[in-house]
């Protein structure tokens, strides 16, 4: 092969990825409704469960996985040998940290408003004893009846009288207001609420369970991150299958495997081994006692925001052991394997710079940098929980993977 023809292959990559990212920040998200995920999940079925990429067998799991699928199928009803997985990506859906969605999942509907095009996440407990940490018992049950009902039904009645709520327009002033979208999202969730409130009136949604649902959000600071996630896929989806793209749509980890699916390369997971994150533990926890990366929350680093964007957010940066100099690097390290800068999602403290938007499987390959995320650190074991927050990567073997069947392909 001369000179010419490697430009001209260079050339169509380009113009693919070019063609890729175009559409990802075409993307008009609209949080539209709160409905059960058999009526809007893609391919849901009464006995499917699904869980963070990439799928595998239940007993290839991690054990926080493991038990927040136990604990989902248990609360929808479902015996273990009635049980199918999946994972929530190949669905059009996001599963956060070790949490799982079940037919009744009640969970959040966002959708582009120029194609109709939709993406998933279920409703965030909130920290502490909760399904997506892995933990199970009647206290998190309680909450998952309430969920699933009282606030479901509210919240989607005030979407309705809404016409829904612009996604964008709160990431943008989240920016602002000290989120980076993953980690911390308090200005989202109070943002959110503010927009809320209007539709729960109109709707006539009784005073005390305003109060219930209030109460709770301000509770749970972290509510927004399930419209984030859902964001975050609906952008990068809308970027998949373009022929030569070589820009990273989905990320997961399972707490056991990370895996990756690039845009030209169809839906075919390249997976390695998860890494351990590496940040500040609780009181009373060694490093020894954390497991493996879990979720699929890592894709919201892909769509430029987490820690592509940790600048913006001072206060979580104590938390994950970095000071401004360490999260300006982050930063700048993710705008190196990045396609583009975001037009719209900008760091104040970084002059409004654009946040870095669209992994390129060819630039993380060429450069050594995988994209840094900012994490929920999980006991390895079942029913521990959170025992801190940390920084993670996706291994280079997923990265190694998918540029050699770039290679093959061209």
């Amino acid at each position: 092969m001369d000179a010419r023809e490697n430009a001209a292959q260079a050339v169509d990559v380009t113009a693919a990825n070019e063609c890729a990212i175009a559409r990802v920040l075409a993307c008009k998200p609209r949080l539209v409704a709160v409905r059960p995920a058999l009526e809007v999940v893609p391919g849901m079925r009464p006995e499917l469960v699904l869980h963070a990429a990439p799928p595998a067998p239940v007993e290839e799991l991690s054990a926080p996985l493991r038990a927040g699928i136990a604990g989902a199928a248990e609360f929808e009803g479902l015996g273990r040998e009635q049980v199918e997985l999946g994972a929530a990506q190949d669905h059009g859906s996001m599963a956060g940290g070790a949490g799982a969605i079940t037919a009744s999942t009640p969970v959040v509907v966002v959708e582009d408003e120029s194609s109709g095009r939709r993406a998933f996440h279920f409703l965030m407990e909130g920290f502490g004893r909760s399904l997506i940490l892995g933990m199970t018992g009647e206290d998190v049950f309680e909450r998952l009846r309430w969920l699933r009902g009282e606030a479901a039904a509210a919240l989607d009645v005030a979407l309705g009288q809404l016409g829904g709520i612009d996604c964008e327009e709160i990431v943008i002033e989240a920016l602002r207001r000290g989120d980076e979208l993953h980690n911390r999202n308090a200005a989202a969730t109070s943002m959110l609420a503010e927009r809320l409130a209007p539709g729960l009136a109109r709707a006539g949604i009784a005073a005390e369970v305003q109060e219930r649902l209030f109460a709770f959000l301000r509770g749970n600071p972290q509510f927004f991150v399930a419209v984030s996630l859902a964001t975050s896929k609906l952008m990068l989806d809308a970027g998949h299958g373009v022929e030569g793209s070589t820009l990273v749509t989905a990320v997961g980890a399972n707490g056991r495997d990370c895996g990756i699916k690039v845009s030209g390369l169809g839906d075919r997971w390249f997976t390695a081994p998860a890494q351990v994150p590496e940040g500040v533990l609780m009181e009373g926890f060694g490093p020894a006692d954390a497991g493996p990366g879990c979720g699929d929350s890592l894709l919201v680093e892909c769509a430029g925001l987490g820690a592509s964007v940790l600048p913006a957010a001072p206060a979580l940066w104590p938390l994950l052991g970095v000071d401004q100099r360490e999260a300006v690097r982050i930063h700048e390290r993710a705008a190196q394997i990045a396609i583009a800068e975001h037009p719209r999602y900008v760091v104040p403290a970084l002059g409004d710079r654009g946040a870095p938007v669209g992994v390129d499987l060819m630039l993380v390959v060429e450069t050594g940098i995988s994209p840094v995320i900012d994490i929920v650190m999980l006991h390895r074991e079942a029913g521990r929980g959170m025992i801190g927050f940390g920084l993670t990567s996706p291994p280079m073997g997923c990265f190694e993977q998918a540029a050699e069947a770039v290679g093959a392909r061209l």
